[in-house]
């Protein structure tokens, strides 16, 4: 019996797929079935880079695949990363404007190689409420 939790839940969803190993392995893009009767039986650790491509796959939560993977893996490191997600949630922000502004923004951000809250995030820290201005405009 495998007491792996990661290889117990892909084994289960993998019945209840109704899709063969190679299948699933092909639509995963793995180079070889044989792959999936390994991460099946706990023969084999799923690749963390493979998981979302698998859950899809399998038609399974891929929130619970990663969790329940890197738990059993790397149980330290899940602790920080899922603790953190939770003191920092992420909104999402639509912004409209002139597309020359946009553009410059996108622009700037892969320059500076910076993610638009990264970017964003030096803007505000540059901004001086009190006088309505930029710092930098000084």
């Amino acid at each position: 019996m495998n007491h792996s939790p990661t290889a117990r839940l892909i084994a289960d969803a993998i019945d209840a797929s109704g899709k063969t190993q190679r299948e699933i392995a092909e639509e995963v893009r793995f180079p070889r079935g044989n792959v999936i009767s390994m991460l099946r039986s706990g023969e084999m650790r799923l690749p963390i880079e493979r998981a979302s491509a698998l859950a899809r796959a399998l038609g399974i939560d891929e929130k619970l695949l990663i969790s329940t993977a890197m738990t059993e893996y790397m149980p330290e490191t899940w602790n920080v990363i899922s603790g953190a997600s939770r003191a920092f949630p992420e909104i999402q922000i639509n912004v409209k404007g002139p597309a020359p502004v946009m553009e410059r923004f996108k622009a700037i951000c892969a320059t500076e190689r910076r993610t638009y809250a990264d970017m964003l995030d030096r803007l505000m820290a540059g901004y001086d409420p009190e006088m309505e201005t930029l710092l930098d405009d000084i």
